[in-house]
């Protein structure tokens, strides 16, 4: 899949939003795609993840990340893929965090309804993947969070 966006982060207080609408335990393993420099693998393990794992397109993005999990003594932890996502199996996912366009996620639906398991969260900021029905939303000042669990109700 090409980049559709380039690395546009999370600002630090929206990162709550996903985790409220999808809350962690050790158990989960938390895939964020399209990982950036990492603040969502790591605000993932703070909040009590078990695992996080990052995929990045971006080298130098990857690199960064990567230092920062060293610099915090996380590698048993949290990784970063430096891959595309079409690339990555998604299947030990237990909860996955998406800022994607609609484009990516329209082309990411299938391969979310083929490789996620069921109950598996998925939670995707500002913009909704086109087909489903959010179970749960959150608002944050001018982004919207949508949450859906697999296999997710389909839009009305």
């Amino acid at each position: 899949m090409p980049s559709f966006v380039g690395f546009v982060p999370t600002p630090s207080q929206h990162i709550d939003a996903f985790f409220e609408l999808a809350p962690v335990s050790a158990e989960d393993v938390v895939f964020d795609l399209g990982s950036g420099d990492g603040r969502l693998l790591f605000a993932a393990i703070e909040r009590g993840a078990g695992r996080a794992v990052g995929v990045e397109l971006d080298a130098s993005r990857v690199s960064e990340a990567r230092e920062a999990i060293g610099a915090r003594g996380l590698e048993d932890r949290v990784m970063v893929l430096h891959a595309d996502v079409v690339d990555v199996d998604l299947s030990q996912a237990s909860v996955v965090l998406c800022y994607l366009v609609p484009k990516a996620s329209a082309e990411l639906r299938p391969k979310f309804e083929a490789e996620l398991r069921p109950g598996t969260r998925v939670v995707m900021e500002s913009f909704p993947v086109p087909g489903w029905k959010p179970e749960r939303t959150v608002e944050r000042q001018y982004k919207t969070f949508y949450l859906y669990t697999m296999p997710p109700a389909a839009q009305e």
